[in-house]
């Protein structure tokens, strides 16, 4: 069944995502949220051409609209089909996730999980050295 992202791309509120973000932290879990988080600020970078943006729109509308595929509050698979469609922006878009943008992900992830939190490397910025 094919899903028309138009749909999600016009339920997608930049006032929207964060808020929604912060209420599914403790159930979502870390990749789901970081990965919201990495295509949250890449929408808000002006390097992003207008079609990765459709793209980005679409896949957060994904995550903060309530019907999708499997009901959030379904436990245990709930956000399997939101970290897929997540996943599946991101993998385009990768090229565009600069270093600043991992940064900006720790920091929010720390402030949301406790200064604690530990990435995968492949998450952290890379280092300039």
């Amino acid at each position: 069944m094919a899903t028309d992202s138009t749909q999600y791309s016009n339920a997608y509120r930049a006032a929207l995502v964060l808020p929604m973000l912060q209420r599914v932290c403790s159930k979502a879990g870390l990749d789901l949220v970081s990965r919201a988080l990495q295509l949250y600020y890449l929408a808000r970078s002006p390097d992003i051409p207008a079609w990765a943006k459709a793209s980005i729109f679409a896949a957060l509308g994904y995550l903060v609209v309530t019907p999708d595929a499997v009901p959030d509050i379904t436990p245990v698979l709930g956000f399997v089909d939101d970290l897929a469609v997540l996943t599946s922006a991101l993998a385009g878009l990768s090229g565009y996730v600069s270093p600043e943008i991992r940064a900006k992900v720790l920091l929010k992830l720390q402030e949301w999980f406790g200064g604690d939190v530990e990435l995968p490397l492949e998450n952290l910025p890379e280092s300039k050295t």
